[in-house]
């Protein structure tokens, strides 16, 4: 079993994060704020406004020229490295993995029945209540195991706040916290051989998620399970 091919940084989609094409007017990047803020904006949403503090800061790099030409040639080279990567060595061969197959431990009915789903539990206590020794699981067939794989796994990010650059106790956009939390994606390649019940380690420590964030978690533990039945084609 060998793990390869994780991206040395993560590339932050502003356009998938606003819903809007590449080429967007800054109209039309006003507006897809507007809509989105009426539903995510703290004074609204029932979460904690980090998903709404990810998207404003979306916006105002796109709604910034200069800072949308330099974060557009990023952009796009990013597409001809990804395709070039691809005819070199495969990897277009490989059989994606789709996202909801990598799943939080713990079943919600088993977290309800111990008391954990109360706010003030954080993930690691409930592993740690649950005798669970892992971040994540990845559901696969038993025939997967030998196959070649590509899947993405959501890593924890923090990002400092564009509005203060952490250094304002009384900041309106980030609740004086000086920084947000957002969700990012790292692909993880698997060359076959994988065993069931098996727990991989992630180091994450070498990977960059953006200029101005790191992930939450130096490394992360992902549990192979190879639980799903084969779907039986009539």
């Amino acid at each position: 079993m060998s793990l390869s091919g994780v991206a040395n940084r993560v590339f932050v989609d502003h356009y998938a994060i606003l819903n809007v094409p590449c080429r967007a007017s800054e109209s039309e990047i006003k507006q897809a704020f507007r809509s989105l803020a009426k539903i995510h904006h703290p004074d609204h949403a029932r979460d904690d406004g980090m998903r709404f503090l990810e998207i404003y800061s979306a916006y105002r790099l796109l709604l910034n020229p200069e800072k949308r030409r330099n974060y557009d040639r990023l952009y796009l080279a990013r597409f001809h490295d990804s395709t070039d990567s691809d005819s070199r060595t495969g990897d277009a061969d490989r059989q994606q993995i789709p996202l909801s197959r990598v799943r939080y431990p713990g079943s919600v009915a088993r977290l309800a029945r111990r008391g954990l789903m109360q706010r003030r539990f954080r993930n690691r206590d409930r592993r740690y209540y649950l005798n669970i020794d892992y971040d994540l699981e990845l559901h696969l067939e038993p025939s997967e195991l030998r196959s070649a794989l590509v899947v993405q796994v959501p890593v924890v990010a923090r990002n400092i706040c564009p509005d203060c650059l952490g250094s304002d106790p009384d900041c309106y956009a980030c609740d004086g916290k000086g920084w947000y939390k957002s969700s990012r994606q790292i692909e993880i390649h698997f060359d076959g051989g994988l065993i069931d019940g098996q727990i991989l380690e992630i180091n994450l420590s070498r990977l960059k998620p953006g200029p101005m964030s790191h992930f939450k978690k130096k490394r992360i533990r992902l549990k192979i399970c190879a639980t799903l039945t084969p779907k039986i084609s009539t």
